[in-house]
């Protein structure tokens, strides 16, 4: 473990949310999995062996929660959640169209700056939006290479905090700058998407960045 011990409210039983839980049910963590209603939470997390319910009675119990649903349902889910003041809010959101082969938000805005104006009070960090579920859920091998999760956030604090809980998981966490950076992590997204199922790759590919460890050495 790289920090302390949470409590991590998981909004959304689909593949995302159910990879999410499966894969941090593993830590020390304690993970709760939220749904609309309490039935469709409490089955859900039965199959994970972790608790489960309706989003909004977890709230409050919750340090960290993570939007795992489809970005046309975010200003709902929020309003649903209730008061999330001082809340870490990750954002593992995409503005998808319903084919998924495009994006319906960019260049000069983003999901992830979507969800901090909902939630203006809370703490929004950006992250798993670009790696796939079936990555997560399976706990894939890819050799010696970790799989990265990206992170934005204005809050240096919170994103500590949730690159500490990639890290839990056995995964790297690559800082990319503000909030602001949603609008470039989001394309990358699309960019997998795209290589699994447009170029046939499959749901297997993950992104990374390679730093060449010898690189400022050979320059100078």
């Amino acid at each position: 473990m790289s920090g302390p011990t949470l409590t991590l409210l998981i909004v959304g039983t689909g593949n995302v949310g159910r990879a999410l839980a499966k894969r941090f049910a593993k830590t020390s963590h304690q993970v709760l999995l939220g749904s609309r209603d309490d039935e469709t939470g409490r089955l859900a997390a039965e199959e994970l062996g972790v608790r489960g319910g309706a989003a909004n009675s977890f709230v409050a119990e919750a340090d960290v929660i993570f939007l795992a649903v489809p970005f046309v349902n975010l200003s709902e889910t929020l309003d649903r959640l209730g008061n999330l003041d001082d809340k870490i809010i990750v954002d593992c959101t995409n503005p998808l169209t319903a084919d998924y082969m495009q994006l319906t938000l960019g260049h000069s805005d983003s999901a992830g700056e979507t969800c901090q104006r909902l939630a203006p009070r809370s703490k929004v960090v950006k992250a798993f939006n670009a790696i796939f579920a079936d990555v997560v859920f399976a706990e894939l091998s890819f050799g010696s290479i970790a799989p990265q999760v990206f992170l934005a956030g204005d809050d240096t604090e919170s994103k500590n905090r949730v690159a500490a809980l990639v890290r839990d998981i056995g995964y790297d966490a690559v800082d990319t700058g503000g909030i602001e950076c949603a609008r470039y992590l989001e394309p990358l997204a699309e960019l997998i998407i795209q290589l699994a199922y447009t170029q046939g790759q499959g749901t297997v590919v993950t992104p990374v960045i390679l730093t060449a460890s010898d690189a400022r050495g050979d320059n100078h």
